[in-house]
């Protein structure tokens, strides 16, 4: 079941131009991350699976978030 594609002579319409919205590559910076191994009970990670899934995030990523806001705030605390 295949559709025919129906070709015509009509003038073909112009697009916009759009500004280019990707950095330049000199703008981009790698980071370089390392990994962490980290021991939970399976209590544990039954709740971090639950609260991600929540979130619709993946674990790993709800962990690196909920880790960057306490340095964050504990960052914050002490500059007071």
């Amino acid at each position: 079941m295949t559709k025919k594609i129906k070709y015509t002579d009509e003038p073909m319409q112009t697009g916009e131009i759009v500004k280019d919205f990707l950095p330049r590559p000199e703008d981009l910076v790698f980071r370089k991350e390392r990994v962490l191994t980290l021991r939970l009970d399976e209590p544990t990670l039954d709740e971090l699976k639950e609260a991600a899934d929540s979130k619709g995030l993946g674990m790993s990523t709800l962990v690196r978030m909920w880790v960057k806001e306490k340095l964050a705030n504990s960052v914050s605390t002490q500059a007071q």
